[in-house]
């Protein structure tokens, strides 16, 4: 009787050999440190060409699909190198495009502030989970639970609610939220991931940072008039 074919499991990173896991990290965190700072020129473009801004604006929701359908296809190209690094690229890009009209709500001291909270947090956050020997996969199940609830909560407020003090909590539940995502996440690139997965992995975070970038932002408030 023949026996069925054997095929190779995916290694995580924390079984490789020192040398891959670091080849690994530093090809995440190097495209995650590219994606931020694409992201960051769309936006910065999108902003200074008026007639580029007002058609974003006039088109939101085309464009919020466009993002949707390019994350999905990110996924699926993620272990196809030159495709996958196109396609994440084309998603941060869009989602720099997407933020641009949202940072005319809030003033520069702002935004300047909310990006430096944003980066020590993910920086202090990462360092204390690579550096931590903790298990934190029990943390999925209640991040899950907790942004069923925030998308349903934000979802309430917009259309029911309209409350200033539930946007308030709204926001504050969102930054410890998406602070424990950056830990969870980190956690699974370390000790889940194959080091095949760099384009998830870099996904993973970058939407990380991009969400609780936009809850600091409106946790600080300053809009403009």
């Amino acid at each position: 009787m023949q026996s069925m074919p054997q095929y190779a499991q995916p290694v995580p990173a924390s079984q490789v050999s020192v040398p891959e896991r670091m080849a690994f990290l530093r090809k995440v965190y190097g495209l995650l440190s590219l994606s931020v700072f694409m992201a960051a020129a769309a936006s910065w473009m999108t902003l200074n060409n008026e007639t580029f801004l007002q058609t974003v604006a006039a088109n939101y929701i085309i464009f919020i699909i466009l993002q949707f359908a390019v994350i999905f296809f990110a996924f699926w190209a993620r272990k196809k190198e030159n495709l996958g690094i196109i396609a994440l690229f084309s998603f941060t890009i869009l989602t720099g495009i997407t933020t641009a009209p949202v940072l005319l709500m809030y003033t520069g001291a702002t935004i300047t502030n909310a990006a430096f909270l944003t980066g020590i947090t993910f920086a202090g956050l990462s360092f204390y989970t690579i550096r931590s020997k903790k298990d934190f996969s029990f943390m999925g199940g209640m991040l899950t639970t907790g942004l069923i609830i925030l998308i349903v909560g934000g979802l309430l407020n917009a259309f029911l609610f309209k409350s200033t003090g539930f946007s308030f909590l709204y926001s504050a539940a969102g930054v410890f939220l998406f602070s424990g995502f950056i830990i969870y996440d980190t956690f699974n690139i370390l000790n889940r991931y194959p080091t095949d997965e760099y384009i998830s992995a870099t996904l993973s975070l970058y939407l990380d940072i991009l969400n609780l970038f936009l809850m600091l932002l409106h946790l600080l408030g300053g809009s403009r008039d």
